[in-house]
């Protein structure tokens, strides 16, 4: 890949994220890689925009907005929640652009038909909210602690865990492209049903630390991302000459 032709990543946030958090791993890979970051209801430049109803419908309005990322060659990648939401938005990609990803990445996800969110009723109140925030980790206790903190960031998680609260993923559709699983090894999502989802070998790497092992491994994982998008680019390239 040359500077001129920059590949589109498509990263889709874990619940609670947005552009913000993202936005540093665009400075994580090579001149190749043109990170694109989706952008969900309820934060930044979309906080009065209402969350949909469902997943699916969510990741409809995402292809919406970005279908111009996904009519040539890209990539995606989902860390927990926004590899439920990459999955839904690949499925489109499939159906209306008849154009799957050249890979798909997901971190620290389940596959689609094991990642429903079952403690919902824990979201009713706050200190059940934060029960569910120290278990996931990712949130010190004086961010939790923290009354401004948690007045802007409670309401922007509890969405989004009901929104996974409610997705029953039951189809098993096919990704016509590669799946590269990123783990952490003090994780405790069980990744073993995503073979259902593709008809290549799923790939699975692990990495030291929990579910938000993307904080300390960022640029081990844009490695590893940016090395697997790099052979798949050539061989596709190579395949069409």
């Amino acid at each position: 890949m040359s500077v001129v032709e920059k590949l589109p990543l498509v990263c889709f946030p874990h619940a609670g994220a947005g552009m913000l958090y993202y936005s540093k791993w665009k400075f994580a890979f090579g001149d190749g890689i043109d990170v694109r970051i989706a952008r969900y209801p309820l934060r930044e430049q979309r906080t009065n925009t209402p969350m949909p109803a469902s997943l699916p419908l969510l990741a409809r309005d995402i292809f919406t907005e970005m279908v111009d990322s996904f009519r040539g060659t890209f990539a995606i990648w989902g860390h927990s929640m926004g590899s439920n939401i990459a999955y839904e938005v690949a499925k489109l990609c499939q159906e209306r652009l008849d154009n799957p990803p050249l890979v798909f990445f997901s971190s620290g996800s389940a596959a689609p038909c094991d990642s429903r969110f079952k403690a919902v009723a824990d979201l009713d109140t706050p200190e059940g909210l934060k029960q569910v925030l120290r278990d996931y980790g990712g949130l010190s206790e004086e961010n939790l602690a923290d009354a401004d903190f948690m007045s802007y960031f409670a309401p922007i998680i509890a969405a989004d865990l009901r929104l996974l609260g409610g997705y029953e993923e039951s189809t098993f559709e096919q990704l016509r492209c590669p799946v590269v699983l990123m783990e952490g090894r003090d994780d405790r999502v069980v990744t073993d049903r995503w073979q259902r989802y593709t008809e290549h070998p799923v790939e699975t790497t692990e990495f030291d630390g929990g579910h938000f092992f993307v904080e300390e491994r960022r640029p081990e994982m844009a490695a590893l991302m940016e090395s697997k998008i790099q052979l798949l680019w050539q061989r596709k390239a190579a395949s069409t000459r």
